[in-house]
């Protein structure tokens, strides 16, 4: 952008924006996370019907392909709108593993050659709560969505309130032209 108050403008708007969200994500967890999984199934099946179109219309190089993407998509969007539980539920498992996989390739980066003192034990510290966190998350699932869910709100507020300060912020001196 251009216009230093226009930039200024979308940063504070953003954060005010972010911050809300943060909020509803805080107080009304469940609502929010069925909203996130209503607006992620229209919006599958809005690009599924778009990728279709594009397909039919020749607009893809690879028209056959791009159809049954397209169709597949839909068929997705679908099924996350007729089951909404079963998909948060598969995300959460999802986290859960990418937790434990991550955990598992940071413990084992802590003993790789090379790796030694301080950042043996950070890798060993971030693998082994990765890998505690993920179990946490297969066992209790409910409490696991939750927990999720407000570390996501209290990640929005946070960016939130930082982009405000940034709207804020003096902007950064000229540079001298070269």
């Amino acid at each position: 952008m251009k216009s230093r108050g226009a930039w200024m403008a979308l940063s504070i708007i953003t954060g005010v924006l972010m911050i809300v969200l943060g909020i509803l994500f805080l107080a009304r967890p469940g609502m929010s996370l069925a909203s996130v999984i209503l607006l992620f199934g229209w919006f599958t099946i809005a690009y599924g019907i778009v990728e279709v179109v594009n397909g039919l219309l020749g607009r893809s190089e690879h028209r056959l392909w791009t159809v049954i993407v397209g169709l597949l998509a839909v068929v997705v969007g679908i099924m996350v709108l007729v089951w909404p539980g079963l998909t948060s539920l598969a995300l959460l498992y999802l986290i859960a593993a990418w937790a434990i996989v991550t955990g598992v390739t940071d413990v084992a980066g802590a003993f790789a050659s090379g790796v030694s003192g301080g950042m043996r034990v950070w890798l060993l510290l971030i693998g082994i709560v990765s890998i505690a966190a993920g179990i946490f998350l297969f066992v209790n699932p409910v409490t696991g969505a939750l927990a999720v869910l407000w570390v996501i709100g209290v990640y929005l507020v946070a960016l939130g309130l930082i982009r405000v300060i940034l709207g804020f912020a003096p902007p950064p001196p000229a540079q001298p032209a070269q």
